[in-house]
């Protein structure tokens, strides 16, 4: 199609040529006729053009017809050469068809040995579903047989519980008609007794220890100001100078060691502190209370190879400056010992100024009011207010020990107690325990486990001169609150004359009527004529002193024994 194309057009050319000629010849033919001279000439010219346009025109065609053929050639040289690249083309292509066939047939192979495997797992997890629902159906019907096994065991426990339940309810029912009864014989007893002739230096002996002491000379006494180190045995009760106290120490323990280190010692004195938290951590060192008392051994017990029993005696306040252990066993203290200044006497015994130019001339309740004596005396008659069993007589005469004996005798609160012992300014100290004494007959001692109240603060007794400190034969030491009135309260057992702190009277166990949790002991006369007839010793750690109106007492009615669900919610 190329060549004949490019021959047309050269035809065409060539033919344009010779249309162009044969319009110039006319014209010349036109011309000629008018110009006669020029018209030989011009035919000659345009017939030599004729002939040279023709000779063109041949040159070129056949330049042409020679492209032209050499396109072709060219042309069907690439052609044939596609064309093998073709039938190569299609010959991988049939290779790649037959090993795309060959992979088929594999995958599919693998897909059927693939699918063949899966349908024997599935047959197989079918098989084990069915086995597992067949056991848990086996384990339901077990379950289902224990549960009703059980069930019948709960019912009858149930059952069980009702009737004790039954039977602790008729028991507390019982022990409230006997507390009533005891009430009432405390009330008449409260009614009958107007005086107190037993003799309250007795129980400061501590004649229960049932020991032979002997008796240690000698006593240290130091300077206010001076710095003393000393062996330091914690204790859970607070010691009082002043106060008699015995102490049963057994063998295995810490204090044990100490106290055989302190008896080999020329002072025989160690340092006494208030015990605040576990014992262990105290001991080493955790936790110690600042101030405490120094303790002189005065009497000990002949050579035990067990235990030690010691009678002490409080001596001097003091306050810890630093701690130190010298050996595993063994606790000492750096402490700093404290001292009360007693001012001189403002008045004489008339009631008058010893010397009035010396004071001034301010008035004369303004002298009473810093007169420790004077607070001395208001302090005695309020006590008299309150409770007038409580023997003010045996009182110490001195106003620093006077002090003392009051944080041990009169009912204080705990951190009442430890302030005053802390306190160095005796008027000051006086003058706390005269507001507090003045607020005594408005508090009652309560159960400290469930509120309870036990005793009112107006029904206390003087029963012990040194205060009622004793240690029972397990080495456990007690400070007590003796009252000659308590309620809601069931004494326990058969009054016992064995180890009483009291000789003679005898004990039994005394708890709280609601909660059934230990208080202390209910003490019965054995010898005739003794007055009080019976009393009571109240653990102060067992109560807590509140006001009566922040008490529940109900002064005439029986209070409600607490069920016994109530009852392990307070235990």
């Amino acid at each position: 199609m190329e060549d004949n194309t490019t021959l047309s057009r050269d035809r065409g050319d060539d033919g344009t040529s010779m249309s162009s000629a044969e319009d110039g010849s006319t014209d010349n033919d036109d011309q000629s006729r008018g110009d006669a001279v020029e018209g030989e000439d011009g035919d000659i010219r345009q017939a030599e053009a004729i002939e040279g346009d023709i000779e063109w025109s041949d040159e070129q065609a056949s330049a042409s017809i020679e492209e032209e053929l050499s396109r072709l050639d060219d042309i069907m040289e690439e052609q044939a050469a596609a064309h093998d690249e073709y039938e190569e083309m299609m010959e991988r292509a049939a290779v790649e068809h037959e090993e795309m066939l060959e992979q088929e047939a594999e995958m599919m192979e693998r897909a059927a040995v693939e699918q063949e495997e899966m349908l024997g797992q599935e047959a197989e997890m079918l098989e084990r579903a069915a086995v597992e629902q067949e056991e848990m159906l086996e384990q339901e019907a077990e379950m289902m047989e224990r549960a009703a096994v059980e069930q019948e065991e709960m019912m009858e426990r149930v059952v069980a519980e009702q009737e004790e339940i039954f039977e602790r309810e008729a028991e507390m029912a019982d022990r409230a008609a006997e507390a009533h009864q005891e009430r009432m014989a405390s009330a008449e007893v409260a009614q009958q007794l107007d005086h107190v002739d037993y003799d309250i230096a007795i129980p400061s002996h501590h004649s229960y220890l049932d020991m032979t002491l002997t008796r240690v000379e000698g006593y240290n006494y130091w300077l206010e100001g001076q710095h003393v180190n000393l062996y330091m045995i914690p204790l859970d009760v607070i010691v009082i100078p002043g106060q008699t106290f015995p102490l049963r120490i057994r063998e295995n323990t810490i204090q044990f060691t100490m106290v055989r280190a302190l008896l080999d010692n020329r002072h025989k004195t160690f340092g006494a502190v208030y015990l605040p938290a576990e014992r262990e951590q105290v001991l080493l060192g955790r936790s110690w209370s600042q101030c405490g008392v120094t303790v002189q051994i005065v009497e000990v017990s002949d050579d035990n190879s067990r235990e030690i029993v010691l009678k002490c005696k409080g001596r001097q306040r003091f306050k810890t400056i630093s701690t130190q252990r010298r050996s595993v066993l063994t606790l000492h203290a750096k402490v700093q010992i404290l001292a009360d200044h007693i001012p001189p006497r403002l008045y004489d015994s008339m009631g008058r100024l010893r010397d009035p130019f010396k004071f001034g001339s301010h008035p004369s309740w303004l002298y009473k009011h810093h007169d420790v004596y004077a607070i001395m005396k208001s302090i005695k008659v309020e006590i008299t207010k309150y409770s007038p069993l409580v023997k003010v007589d045996v009182a110490p005469t001195q106003p620093d020990m006077f002090s003392y004996w009051l944080i041990s005798a009169m009912p204080f609160k705990f951190n009442q107690r430890v302030k005053m012992l802390r306190e160095n300014s005796l008027v000051v100290r006086l003058k706390s325990q005269l507001d507090h004494i003045k607020e005594l007959n408005k508090f009652d001692y309560c159960c400290q486990l469930c509120g309870t109240d036990i005793v009112n603060s107006s029904r206390l007794v003087s029963m012990s001169a040194d205060g009622p400190f004793f240690v029972n034969p397990a080495g456990i030491a007690f400070e007590l609150i003796t009252a000659y009135s308590v309620q809601h309260t069931l004494a326990r057992g058969d009054p016992q004359t064995k180890d009483s702190w009291f000789p003679g009277y005898a004990w039994s166990y005394l708890s709280c009527l609601r909660c059934d949790s230990f208080l202390g002991w209910k003490f019965t006369a054995v010898v005739e004529d003794t007055q009080p007839r019976l009393f009571y010793g109240i653990q102060r750690k067992a109560v807590k002193v509140l006001r009566q109106s922040e008490t529940d007492a109900e002064e005439s009615s029986d209070i409600e024994p607490i069920s016994v669900q109530s009852r392990l919610f307070y235990l």
